[in-house]
């Protein structure tokens, strides 16, 4: 399907930020204009100190100190309120930073090409998905990069009146400044190193939680929960040793060594200034208040430090974030088929459904880029309303067939068309709705078996739902239970067995009222007894549709009206059973490693 690939560029994460962030300007706006008016009130305090030692207690003013005194206690109170409206509007920008991150790379994932996805463990995904796209939008973004215009604001404020106090003393105090960025700057790569490898480590433990838990049946019959202990075990310690490598080189970087060069700068100031007083050039309220704004200076300089490092793990997380991103997506054409507004579950109950699909492979060639093939020059065709059975040995390909119909895979070359239309001309939405698959690896929602069955649409048809499930032969079975259709059948639907979860599958394919069913090795983990129910469902499922069954038991296609012989990914016989028996070839041999009866033909 290269003829109509999707041309959209792919995303990347901080374009996708700066287009967030340009929605947020009323938001950010506002979020300055607070800071402009809470430094504005947070610089007054220390003004305050200096009139109070300076003018108010020389001059023995009772009321002017009671006014300074109430003064110190309402900035305060006031600059919190300020900064606690602030840190809201933060938070909600950083979230809605995370939330679009999250959603653009979710929509992008439902269309990636199953091969390039299936390279990433399920937990990579997750945790890319939850964790990767939280710390760049409500941990950077909300806690580092937002509140830079504020610290920006902040600095200046507070430089501003440092400088009008006393402009020889603010030269010391700037003295902290470029020594402390140096220090960060020379241990950038170091950072990204630690950063990375603690993403590494937490994505490596979210992917083992993925798996062990839904795993959990196969661990125990092996008896091998010491050795899940011990590999989980193994984590907790790599996971500690790195967090506790991160967070102490992390506090080494933003605050212990920039508070280290803060106090031998701040002890130069207090020599200097105590200088400044013996020599009348500076008032001890002026010293204090100085004082007083230094600190502010500071925690100033160790948050724009603390941006500096967070920027390396935003960026490691930008890059993962990235790598999924970068996936192909899955081409499409535009072009629906004739037969689209006719053949939907929308179609009312008493109008003839239209006749099955018709399929043709022509020379069609695929490999999953191991070095082999799952399909070579492939060539044949399907009527509407015949029945085509596939077998095979294993790995011969069989079911990459069905997966090509599908387009989960493009083939290498040659062409498939459904109703002489090229499936590369198809929009998959369009070629998927002609098509009711019923899968060996099932999957169902952890709900209720209507919505199973109903999935996804949105609104319950219960004549619909009820319909499908009868086709199904699965409906008796439904009514006898205590919640009937409300019944909620597990994660995975492992509440039902085998046979329940096939005939369930098959009620959901008809629910879209398909006109090809593709069975794949739908029977193969059934007993007899239930294969049977399975097989007395296809057959009633079938009428009047075009189906194709992979099958590893040659009793669920011994019916069909021709049988595809695959090896290692060519057709090597055609024909059907009575016609493939007595050329005694691969499916002579299948047929009789299956105990079939040879001398007698007959199901």
């Amino acid at each position: 399907m290269s003829s109509s690939v999707n041309a959209e560029e792919p995303r990347t994460s901080f374009p996708l930020i700066k287009e967030e962030l340009k929605k947020q300007i009323p938001r950010i706006t506002l979020l300055v204009a607070l800071s402009l008016i809470g430094t504005g009130v947070g610089l007054v305090q220390p003004l305050l100190f200096k009139h109070l030692l300076d003018t108010a207690i020389p001059a023995a003013d009772v009321r002017l100190i009671g006014l300074l005194l109430v003064g110190m206690v309402a900035v305060p109170v006031l600059s919190a309120g300020f900064n606690s409206a602030n840190h809201y509007l933060r938070a909600y920008i950083g979230e809605g930073v995370a939330q679009r991150l999250r959603q653009e790379l979710f929509d992008h994932l439902l269309f990636v090409r199953l091969a390039d996805l299936e390279q990433f463990k399920t937990g990579e995904h997750i945790y890319r998905l939850t964790r990767s796209c939280g710390l760049i939008g409500e941990v950077y973004v909300g806690q580092h990069l937002l509140p830079l215009a504020m610290n920006a604001i902040l600095l200046v404020g507070t430089l501003t009146a440092m400088t009008w106090l006393h402009w020889r003393l603010s030269l010391v105090a700037l003295l902290a400044f470029p020594l402390s960025f140096l220090l960060t700057r020379k241990t950038r790569n170091y950072t990204q190193s630690l950063y990375r490898d603690l993403s590494n480590t937490l994505e490596s433990g979210e992917s083992y939680l993925n798996e062990i838990f839904p795993g959990l049946r196969t661990v125990r019959a092996l008896n091998a929960q010491a050795h899940e202990k011990d590999r989980w075990r193994e984590w907790l310690t790599a996971h500690r040793r790195i967090k506790a490598t991160v967070s102490a080189f992390h506090e080494m970087i933003r605050i212990v060594l920039p508070e280290s060069i803060n106090y031998v700068v701040a002890g130069l100031i207090f020599a200097f200034g105590a200088f400044e007083i013996i020599q009348g050039r500076l008032t001890i309220g002026s010293l204090v208040a100085f004082a007083a704004y230094l600190p502010r200076a500071y925690a100033v300089l160790q948050t724009l430090l603390g941006t500096q490092v967070n920027l390396q793990e935003a960026r490691i997380n930008a890059d993962k974030v990235d790598a999924l991103f970068a996936l192909t997506r899955e081409p499409s054409g535009d072009r629906a088929l004739p037969s689209d507004a006719v053949s939907d579950e929308r179609r009312p109950a008493n109008v003839a459904p239209p006749p099955g699909a018709a399929l043709a492979f022509n020379n069609v060639s695929f490999d999953y880029g191991r070095g082999d093939f799952g399909a070579r020059d492939l060539t044949f065709r399907v009527e509407p309303g015949e029945f085509v059975g596939i077998v095979g040995p294993s790995g011969g390909g069989k079911s990459t067939i069905i997966d090509l119909i599908m387009g989960f895979y493009t083939p290498r070359s040659g062409s498939i068309a459904l109703d002489g239309i090229d499936l590369q001309e198809l929009s998959l939405a369009s070629l998927r709705s002609q098509i009711g698959l019923v899968s060996q690896d099932l999957f169902f929602w952890n709900d209720s078996i209507s919505r199973n069955i109903n999935y996804p649409r949105p609104d319950e048809d219960a004549g619909a739902v009820s319909e499908a499930a009868r086709a199904a032969q699965i409906d008796e079975f439904i009514t006898g239970l205590p919640r009937d259709y409300r019944t909620v059948i597990g994660e995975r639907g492992l509440t039902l067995s085998g046979g329940e979860r096939q005939r369930l599958a098959i009620a959901r394919a008809l629910r879209k009222r398909p006109r090809l069913l593709l069975f794949d090795e739908a029977t193969s983990a059934l007993d007899a007894l239930t294969e049977l129910k399975v097989r007395t469902a296809f057959e009633q499922a079938r009428a009047g549709r075009t189906a194709i069954v992979v099958a590893h038991r040659l009793s669920t296609i011994l019916a069909a009206d021709r049988i595809l012989v695959i090896d290692q990914g060519r057709i090597v016989e055609t024909g059907s059973r009575e016609e493939l028996l007595t050329l005694r070839g691969l499916f002579h041999d299948l047929y009789k490693a299956q105990s079939f009866d040879l001398p007698e033909i007959a199901l």
